[in-house]
């Protein structure tokens, strides 16, 4: 433990040191945002993207570069599962009010298109599967969006809070072994990873929006929730005593709160034996029409 704590001082004493992330920084995008950076990485000229969009995107190796770049930049990619999240990618097209069931169809035709590809092509996967939100979608939305963290992204805001929030050693050891329940160094963390990933405000409270647009379960947005997060808006007025009731009464059984933190604890100490094997990541969450289900 001595090891431990010295180590975790010299962490502290160079922090200034470390580039925090800016409050600020955009996490807002268009689909046609995503497109025209997704050009400038892949030297896609603006008269081959204008004839990308005027013929549907044809089936071109760098139309499929372009695209699974585009569901990269968005964070709609899973590139564990090597297939799309559906709650993450669906809100850059436009609904289908004339056909009540294009979401039945895009399902579908993930079925026949995507399914059979192989696991390990991800250009072509990527390239059907836009097609089929492409084909029955009634076109790609000009609105901006929220787009959501990378993981790697989610443990070094914990790894920064952990840094700007005081916190013992034993603390943050404790934490990534698992264990934070009860721990009075927490709640100040917690806040400060709500707040600084956009997740909490102190004034209009948690938003369950964005947090499915991370983490894509369903009982985010459910009436029960969302009655259960007002309740405690009700009841709690101080912080950070607010938002842990609100996590712990409401949410705690749909997000990877355990996996988030002890990764994040972890990755400030060094990836330590003490802090036993990284958690898996969460289990999918979107449809599996698109992939062998488990």
């Amino acid at each position: 433990m001595r090891r431990y704590a010295l180590v975790f001082v010299s962490v502290l004493a160079l922090h200034s040191s470390f580039a925090l992330k800016n409050l600020d920084e955009p996490r807002y995008k268009s689909f046609r945002d995503a497109e025209l950076e997704c050009a400038e990485y892949l030297f896609i000229t603006n008269e081959t993207l204008e004839r990308y969009r005027s013929r549907g995107y044809p089936d071109e190796p760098s139309a499929r570069k372009l695209i699974n770049c585009i569901q990269v930049n968005l964070n709609a990619w899973d590139e564990e599962l090597n297939q799309i999240k559906d709650y993450v990618f669906k809100q850059f097209f436009i609904p289908n009010v004339v056909d009540c069931l294009y979401l039945q169809h895009v399902q579908e035709c993930m079925a026949h298109t995507v399914a059979p590809l192989d696991p390990n092509d991800q250009l072509a996967r990527a390239y059907k599967t836009f097609q089929c939100y492409y084909l029955y979608y009634s076109g790609i939305s000009s609105d901006v969006k929220w787009i959501p963290f990378h993981f790697t992204e989610i443990v070094e805001i914990v790894a920064d809070c952990l840094r700007i929030v005081p916190q013992t050693p034993e603390s943050v050891l404790q934490y990534c072994q698992g264990n934070f329940a009860g721990n009075p160094d927490y709640p100040p963390a917690a806040y400060c990873f709500t707040v600084r990933t956009g997740f909490y405000n102190r004034t209009t409270g948690i938003d369950l929006q964005k947090l499915y647009l991370q983490y894509g379960n369903d009982n985010l947005l459910d009436a029960s929730t969302l009655a259960c997060v007002q309740q405690v808006n009700g009841q709690y007025c101080k912080e950070p005593e607010r938002l842990v009731h609100t996590v712990v009464d409401c949410l705690i059984n749909f997000l990877p709160v355990v996996r988030d933190i002890s990764t994040g604890a972890s990755s400030l100490l060094g990836y330590p034996s003490e802090c036993g094997v990284p958690p898996s990541p969460p289990p999918k969450t979107q449809p599996c029409y698109n992939d062998v289900c488990q």
